[in-house]
């Protein structure tokens, strides 16, 4: 940093490059200040079609592009590198990074494998350099909110927690890309890709998990790509979990990518936690509270940006040097818990976490 000057490098111009670029550009327009002092937000993009990235800049008045990938992870004048590629795309690109003294950010999962994940890890740690990763919801109201009540002891001891999330993507893929179905690019389906949320979000609000069982199914085995190309499905699109919490809760969580939202869904993902003095049944910007037999009440919450929030509490981290959650720690733990996940399909058992 020169000057209170921020340099962020975008790595990607897909979906989720588009996400980070909006909250980023947010970020940079609402202003950052720390301590009586303002920071000045700049951004930097890369990508592999010219067209796209000059697309992307012209929207989000981004000076600085590339397409040439290391122009970005290597470049003396970027501070920070967020990285939106493909999952096999994640470690590569954020280890050069890191050994050019970059702080960085990536989108989760944080990599394909348990043993990436641990190799990452250790290499931010030996850096020195911050790190965070993508866990949206944390900072989204509706789980905020809840988790500060949970804090409070407010439901007492805690029972159970049920999460449901789904939308159907048809045979044809139009609504997300074909690499989400190939082992090799994705690392896992729906259970490394959405599970991995909730395996954040639920030890965060409950505590440890001590055990894990899953079951997965690909029920949708053949699909097509938006350019005609027939492709099989590697990987699950559905997913099962149940944990059992050290505190002796449990909690079901239910994914699917072949789920139909029903017309009365109003929250996705669904969230409900049940304890002995109250419930809790929640989405990413609505609460209500629960108690009696089925007395509820809706919180009045207030709407944010949560990758914008995320972000901001992460250059707040760069910039004053103090500890950032969560940060490549946390992608461990969530992907040991993945781990155990995809281990209990092949064993059908709960494992030990």
């Amino acid at each position: 940093m020169t000057d209170n000057q921020i340099t962020v490098g975008v790595l990607g111009t897909g979906r989720m490059g588009r996400v980070h670029l909006a909250a980023w550009a947010r970020v940079r327009d609402e202003g950052l200040s720390l301590a009586g002092d303002s920071y000045l937000i700049n951004l930097a993009l890369y990508g592999r079609d010219p067209a796209k990235v000059a697309a992307l800049a012209q929207e989000f008045d981004i000076a600085r592009t590339t397409t040439t990938l290391d122009e970005l992870t290597s470049a003396p004048a970027v501070d920070v590198v967020d990285n939106t590629l493909i999952n096999v795309l994640h470690r590569g690109p954020l280890l050069e990074a890191i050994g050019h003294g970059k702080h960085v950010f990536c989108e989760k999962p944080l990599a394909r494998t348990l043993a990436e994940a641990k190799e990452m890890w250790h290499a931010v740690q030996a850096a020195g350099v911050r790190h965070g990763i993508v866990q949206n919801m944390r900072f989204a109201p509706g789980p905020a909110r809840a988790k500060e009540i949970l804090s409070s002891g407010q439901l007492g001891r805690i029972f159970h927690a049920q999460v449901t999330f789904g939308y159907y993507v048809p045979q044809v893929v139009t609504n997300r890309p074909a690499w989400f179905y190939q082992r090799e690019a994705a690392g896992g389906g729906i259970a490394l890709d959405m599970l991995a949320h909730f395996l954040d979000l639920l030890p965060w609000m409950m505590g440890p998990v001590s055990g894990v069982y899953c079951q997965t199914g690909i029920f949708l085995p053949q699909r097509e790509d938006g350019a005609g190309r027939r492709f099989a499905v590697e990987v699950e699109d559905t997913v099962a979990a149940t944990l059992r919490f050290a505190s002796g809760a449990l909690a079901d969580i239910f994914c699917s990518w072949v789920r139909r939202r029903g017309p009365d869904e109003t929250i996705s993902p669904r969230f409900q936690i049940d304890g002995q003095r109250g419930s809790l049944l929640f989405g990413p910007d609505r609460l209500w509270i629960g108690s009696g037999e089925s007395e509820w009440q809706e919180t009045a919450l207030t709407p944010v940006d949560p990758w914008a929030v995320q972000f901001r509490e992460f250059l707040s981290a760069v910039v004053t040097d103090r500890p950032y959650h969560p940060d490549w720690g946390d992608g461990v733990a969530t992907m040991l818990l993945v781990d155990a996940a995809y281990r209990a399909v092949t064993e059908r058992a709960e494992i030990p976490a």
